[in-house]
């Protein structure tokens, strides 16, 4: 019986894993494999699990905590997932704040010896404009602790995609690109998009052909908790009952510029702001993952009013 080949693909919030392992999913599918996905957040109910599903793919939850944090319901999901379509590929996405995987799901994975995984290399996404801001911490309304949380989620990949390149210039691009090589050594690195499917099919190939160096981090956990704490969260379920037509996409318009004037009022920053929006058979998904930054729409509903 062959083994399942679990990949897990981290990166810091809004850097663009869930649409990263949409196009990973149909690349493999497309190439004959069955896949499976768990994804992770501190809620439940999570957006990701529903776009991935509406997208049709087979997707199981681990909520309320980290991986890291929840590793016996980590396993079970992978056991579930086995369960409903024996994948050969199961990819998985830790919450955006989580690091130290290594020691936290790769070692103890292989010290149970669970025969039916194979762990491959683990790929970390890097968000341009999180990395300008690693660069000019004075340009960040972060605290300094989430840059220390960023730069340690590096410091772990085996493989660095430096995402969302289509909006660079070329110049933009080398200069990041020469930032992480001079900074995160122990990492391959390769320049992506992944909303518009450049080198994704390279990514894959590294990721099948490459062996994980297991680095492992000299992580300061009190700067780290403070990192966490640094971060709100809100996870809404709501309901709309309605006599008239309701245009689904002009409703998350509105609410994400309310909640972008909100944060500029106090000073605030956008980690990541994320809504999917379902009404009868169509749906809309759209994000932010940055306060200077507009609305992003993954998918408009079509119908529009309902």
């Amino acid at each position: 019986m062959s083994k399942i080949q679990l990949v897990i693909i981290g990166g810091f919030l809004g850097s663009g894993k869930t649409t990263s392992i949409l196009n990973i999913a149909n690349y493999l599918i497309g190439q004959g494999k069955k896949v499976g996905v768990v994804t992770n957040d501190q809620g439940t109910d999570l957006v990701d699990t529903n776009f991935l599903k509406l997208k049709g793919l087979t997707a199981v939850e681990v909520t309320d905590g980290c991986f890291c944090c929840n590793f016996d319901e980590f396993l079970d999901r992978i056991e579930k997932l086995s369960k409903l379509n024996m994948p050969d590929v199961i990819l998985a996405e830790p919450v955006g704040s989580c690091t130290d995987l290594i020691a936290t799901i790769y070692k103890p994975l292989k010290a149970k010896k669970v025969q039916s995984i194979e762990i491959k290399p683990f790929s970390v996404i890097a968000d341009p404009k999180r990395l300008k801001k690693l660069i000019l911490d004075k340009s960040s309304n972060f605290h300094a602790e989430i840059n220390y949380l960023f730069k340690k989620q590096l410091e772990e990949a085996d493989i660095i995609a430096l995402n969302k390149i289509d909006l660079l210039s070329k110049e933009e691009k080398e200069d990041l690109i020469q930032f992480i090589k001079g900074n995160f050594k122990n990492a391959e690195l390769l320049a992506i998009s992944a909303r518009e499917n450049i080198n994704i099919k390279q990514w894959i190939e590294m990721i099948f052909t490459k062996e994980s160096a297991e680095n492992t981090l000299d992580i300061d956990y009190e700067i780290y908790g403070q990192a966490e704490a640094h971060l709100g969260w809100l996870n809404l379920t709501a309901a709309v009952d309605s006599t008239v037509k309701i245009d689904i996409n002009k409703v998350i318009s509105e609410i994400s510029d309310k909640l972008r004037k909100e944060f500029y009022k106090v000073n605030g920053e956008i980690a990541h702001f994320k809504l999917l929006a379902v009404s009868g058979i169509d749906w809309a998904k759209a994000s932010i993952s940055d306060i200077s930054q507009q609305l992003s729409f993954d998918k408009m509903a079509q119908e529009k009013k309902f």
